[in-house]
Formats: structure tokens, sequence, C-alpha cells
């Protein structure tokens, strides 16, 4: 089992240098200044129904989720690139605690800190947690939706019931459907090839948390095209499926798809879990 100072050296470690490096380095790449920028005008704003790409652009790209939290962190600690930064952070952190109370319960603590330094350790995790992305929401949406899962029947309290619906929540709002393909795409193959799984599948409140999961997304979906006309168009069906299924989709308002050879993704794979799946 890790010492207790070797694990809590690693996790400063682990935590503090992003919080210390989006402090002092300048916004990155294209992503960084565009989502920073969609932000900003948010908290200037007061516009919390439909983020702007620029003055009367509509920024129909990703929900609201990621730029409600960094807007308000303008609005609390001012225009910097750590305020905008903090909230990747703290989903990262928030994705961590839920693995480690999980891996916990279902093992003990050394596989529970095993598993928290392996996550915030990643190349991406690490990264990602001093950047101004959406994807640390999405990441903590899954996160919730997989430890909620394995933990409604292990133990049933009321947030472990409905850990699993915030969690699609979560990612609804921080990436929307993108997050039922990411969560099925691991339980079902885990169902089919472990029928004993089943019962953490009957343990979940399916009626309720349904019912929880709309009342926390729909009411932003339904305003953001009543607001905007052309929104649940452009993103659930352009976004979606035109962009995979129809060749000529030009739909594409804020950049340009990113082409990489046939099998790459492993590549990808490899950076984006460096050291540990080298």
């Amino acid at each position: 089992m890790l010492r207790d100072r070797t694990f809590v050296a690693c996790l400063l470690t682990i935590f503090g240098v992003p919080l210390v490096a989006m402090a002092l380095l300048p916004l990155s790449d294209t992503s960084e200044p565009r989502y920073a920028e969609i932000a900003r005008l948010m908290a200037e704003s007061g516009d919390w129904i439909t983020p702007w790409f620029s003055p009367g652009v509509p920024f129909w790209g990703k929900p609201p989720l990621s730029f409600w939290a960094q807007a308000l962190a303008f609005r609390w600690l001012g225009v910097t690139e750590f305020a905008v930064r903090l909230p990747s952070w703290l989903a990262l952190l928030g994705s961590t605690v839920a693995l480690y109370h999980c891996v916990a319960a279902l093992f003990d603590r050394a596989a529970a800190r095993r598993a928290v330094l392996i996550l915030g350790s990643c190349a991406l995790s690490f990264v990602a947690s001093g950047a101004v992305l959406t994807d640390p929401f999405l990441a903590l949406g899954t996160t919730l939706c997989m430890t909620g899962w394995l933990m409604a029947s292990y133990r049933p309290t009321l947030f472990w019931r409905y850990s699993f619906f915030i969690g699609l929540s979560v990612g609804l709002l921080a990436k929307g459907p993108l997050v039922l393909v990411m969560v099925a795409g691991v339980l079902v193959p885990w169902l089919v090839l472990y029928p004993s799984a089943r019962s953490s599948v009957r343990a979940l409140p399916w009626v309720t948390g349904s019912l929880l999961a709309a009342v926390l997304t729909l009411p932003w979906y339904l305003a953001a095209e009543w607001k905007t006309p052309g929104f649940l168009d452009y993103f659930i069906v352009g976004e979606h499926f035109r962009r995979f299924l129809d060749p000529g989709w030009a739909g594409d308002l804020y950049g340009t798809a990113h082409q990489a050879a046939r099998g790459r993704i492993w590549y990808y794979w490899l950076q984006a879990t460096f050291p540990w799946g080298a």
C-alpha cells in the first residue's frame, strides 16, 4: 500500500502543477482562446441560455455547462487565464473523488489510491485539468455514470442511486448526446460478457432517475431552440448524424473537421494514457 506521505505528495504534484501552470501560461492552441472568449461574452452579457461565438453569432457547437462554469469564474475571480481554466481543474477533482470512493468501497483504500493516481497522471487528464476545454466536464459526467452504476446495488445511498442520472445530465449539458454513446459503449458489452452485472442495472431508479435527468437538461435544450431557432437541427441532427453519414455535409460553422490516417486513434490513445498505456 502506498504510504500516506507518498500518496499525498503524488496527489499534490498531480493537482498542484496544473494549478500553478494555469496561472502562468498564456492561452494556447485555438480551442482555449475560442472557448474563453465565449465564456467572457456570457459573463459580460448575462445571457446564460445561448453561448455566443461572437456578438450576434450563436455558438451551437457545444452545450453551455463548461461556459457557465467559466463565466462564473470570470465574474468571481476576474478575466484571467487562471479563472477560465479553474473549472476544468475542479471537474477533474470531482472525477477523482467519485472514483476514489467507488474503488475504496468495492475493493480497498490501496486500490483506490492507485486508481486516482493513474487517472490523474495520465497525460490527457494532467493536461486537460489545466486547459479551457469541455472535455473535463464530459469526463466528470461519464465517471459519475460508471461509478453510480457500480455502486447502485453495492451501496444504495441516495447519491449513488442517482449518480448515474446526474452523470448523464452533466454529460448532456457539457457535450451533448455523445455521453449516451460513451456510456452505452461500455455498459452494453460489459452486460453481455458478465450477465451477473445486470443486478446493478436493475438497482438503478430508472423512472425517477430519467425524470431527474429530463428536468435537469430539457429546459435548456428547449430554451436554446426557442431563443435561436435552428439550434436543435444543427447540434443534434447535424453534429451527431449528418457529420458522419453525409459525405457532403458542409455544416460546420466554427472550424474544419480534423482529418487523420485510418488507425491513428491508437496513436492518440497511447498519447492520452501515457505513461500507463504505453
